[in-house]
């Protein structure tokens, strides 16, 4: 029998808000906590800076010049200096990000060493990146620093999300779609499931069910939302939560695989290896010795 996947850490606790966390020459960091919900006013503004926020828990609306997306756990929110942005609520039960404010030299070293040229203060042509596994080292990272509150962890944490964003940022998304209150609910209520049931029955079928859409619609519809399939998101959370127990338990790394919902091993150490560059024994190996 699969046992719950009870070792990934709690977040702290923190009252609603904007908490700042490390603040420097390079960016900034804060720990954002929001409590809104479907009757809380749409909120917005204007990015001072360049910001790349990791979504670390909950669901909202995000609209701005490069776009519009209903994001959840795992996403990379990206924000051009001066570009207005929108977050409207589609469910209740709040969410949570680590908010990263990016100096124009930490920029500029970002696209140099992806051999691009500087794009000024809107180097983002997308408003999000959805969960990959090009993002889901950077995500986890960004989870553990919080965790821990230590300010390296905070700083190693900050440029890997830099980079993750810096390069999936650049493209646009394939379609820009206007999404209906309807079909953000939709979108919402599969969001918060995977967020809890990952390593459950993910299936599109049982996901289809619980959008109230038949599968083809729902597969349609989901990426046209969030800019992603339905099994990217949810191969991109259960890699992040299994890097999380390699790296604080000593389960069999079989025990890590089943627990987070992978039903072959084989399928999960080759995704695991593409995502992190390690095998999943010298990830815990490297882990340990970092300890």
């Amino acid at each position: 029998m699969r046992r719950n996947f009870g070792n990934v850490a709690v977040l702290p606790e923190r009252a609603p808000g904007y908490h700042a966390l490390s603040a420097g020459e390079a960016f900034d960091i804060s720990d954002c906590v929001c409590r809104a919900g479907t009757r809380s006013p749409i909120f917005g503004g204007e990015h001072a800076q360049v910001c790349i926020s990791v979504v670390l828990s909950g669901v909202f609306h995000v609209r701005s010049p490069e776009g519009a997306a209903v994001v959840g756990p795992g996403a990379l929110l990206l924000g051009n200096r001066s570009a207005p942005y929108e977050f409207r609520h589609v469910d209740d039960g709040g969410d949570r990000s680590l908010v990263i404010e990016c100096s124009d030299a930490l920029l500029d070293d970002a696209l140099r060493s992806l051999g691009r040229s500087n794009r000024g203060t809107r180097p983002f042509a997308r408003v999000c990146a959805p969960a990959s596994l090009t993002s889901v080292n950077a995500v986890l990272l960004a989870r553990q620093a919080l965790e821990s509150g230590q300010v390296e962890d905070l700083r190693e944490a900050a440029l890997a999300v830099v980079d993750a964003g810096v390069t999936l940022g650049s493209n646009p998304t394939e379609t820009r779609v206007e999404v209906s209150d309807l079909q953000a609910r939709r979108v919402a209520r599969v969001l918060r499931y995977l967020e809890s049931k990952f390593m459950e029955d993910c299936s599109l079928d049982t996901l289809a069910d619980i959008a109230g859409l038949t599968s083809f619609h729902f597969l349609r519809m989901f990426r046209a939302v969030t800019g992603q399939t339905p099994r990217q998101l949810v191969i991109a959370t259960r890699l992040g939560m299994a890097a999380s127990a390699l790296r604080g338990s000593r389960a069999r790394i079989t025990d890590v695989a089943l627990d987070a919902g992978f039903g072959d091993l084989s399928h999960f150490t080759t995704s695991f290896t593409r995502a992190f560059g390690l095998s999943p024994r010298a990830y815990r190996a490297r882990a340990r010795q970092h300890a």
